[in-house]
C-alpha cells in the first residue's frame, strides 16, 4: 500500500519505521485516543515489516478497546506530513528508540517544522506513561499562546493538571501570555496552578523538562525554534536539548506564522 491511499479521518496518528514497535508512543497515543474518544491508527513506513512486528502490533490490537487502524506503507516523514493535512489528524506521536530509522530525534524534528499540528516525542525507555499532570512552561514570544489550546484539552479530556511555569523575565510579555492562556482555560472552568520559575524564557522550558521526574509530570508542552541559526545547526536546537533532558513525552508545538493565536 503506498501511504496516499489512506483514507482515515481525524486518528490519533502513531509512526514507526516499521523496525521498532513503538510501545511507549502506542501507548500515549492510546491514551489520547481513549479520553477523547477518537480513533488510533499505527503506521509502519515499510511493506516487509518483521513476523515478530506484526504479533506485537496482534497483541496490541487484542488489549485496545478503541478502533485502531494498522498500515504498512512505502513513504516518507513529508509523505506523513502531506498525510496529516488531508486526514485531519489531531497529533502525531514517534518514538526514538537506540536502533532504527528514528534513533536520532533531530530527524523528527527536521522533518516536521512545517506540521500545523502539535506532534509527541516519546522516548523508548520512558519510565511510565501517565498525563494526569502536564507541566506548561511559557516564555515571552507571542506564540507560545498556542500551548494553551492543546493543554487546556488535555485538561479537559485527559483529566491533567495543569501547570504553568513562567519564565522570570523583565517586561510584561511573559505576563501577558501567561494571562491569555489562564483566561483561555477559564472558558472551560479549568483551574491550572501557576509558578514563578527561577529561569528566564530561553531556559524555562528545559528547566520544566528537567524538573518533570521530581515533580511528577508526564508531559511538558514545548515550542519549537522558530528559526535554525548556525549554533542550531552546529550544536542542535533547543527542542533537541529539551527532549534529551527529559525523562517524560514532549509535545511540541511549531511557531508558524499563520497561527491563530497570534490574534489575541
Amino acid at each position: 500500500m503506498n501511504i496516499r491511499e489512506l483514507t482515515y479521518v481525524r486518528n490519533f496518528l502513531v509512526i514507526s519505521d516499521g523496525l521498532h514497535f513503538p510501545t511507549k508512543a502506542v501507548t500515549a497515543a492510546y491514551k489520547f485516543a481513549k479520553g477523547f474518544e477518537k480513533s488510533l491508527c499505527l503506521i509502519a513506513l515499510r511493506e516487509d515489516v518483521s513476523p515478530d512486528y506484526d504479533l506485537q502490533v496482534h497483541e496490541f490490537t487484542n488489549d485496545c478497546d478503541v478502533e485502531f487502524t494498522y498500515a504498512k506503507c512505502a513513504g516518507t516523514l513529508q509523505d506523513v506530513c502531506d498525510l496529516s493535512e488531508r486526514t485531519e489528524t489531531p497529533m502525531i506521536f514517534c518514538e526514538i528508540a537506540s536502533k532504527g530509522s528514528f534513533r536520532n530525534a533531530m530527524t523528527i524534528f527536521k522533518a516536521f517544522r512545517e506540521l500545523r499540528i502539535p506532534y509527541v516525542l516519546v522516548k523508548e525507555n520512558c519510565e511510565q506513561i501517565d498525563f494526569s499532570k502536564v507541566a506548561v512552561p511559557v516564555a515571552y514570544l507571542t506564540e507560545e499562546k498556542e500551548k494553551a489550546p492543546y493543554s487546556c484539552n488535555m485538561g479537559r479530556f485527559l483529566k491533567s493538571e495543569i501547570t504553568i511555569f513562567q519564565a522570570k523575565d523583565y517586561g510584561s510579555k511573559t505576563p501577558q501570555n501567561v494571562k491569555s492562556i489562564t483566561d483561555f482555560y477559564k472558558k472551560f472552568d479549568l483551574g491550572c496552578e501557576i509558578v514563578q520559575s527561577a529561569y528566564d524564557s530561553s531556559k524555562v522550558e528545559k528547566a520544566a523538562a528537567v524538573a518533570a521526574k521530581k515533580d511528577g509530570f508526564g508531559m511538558v508542552v514545548i515550542s519549537t525554534s522558530r528559526d535554525y541559526g548556525l549554533d542550531d545547526i552546529i550544536f542542535g536546537p533547543k527542542e533537541l536539548h529539551i527532549f534529551k533532558a527529559s525523562t517524560c513525552p514532549i509535545m511540541c508545538i511549531n511557531p508558524r506564522g499563520d497561527l491563530y493565536v497570534l490574534c489575541w
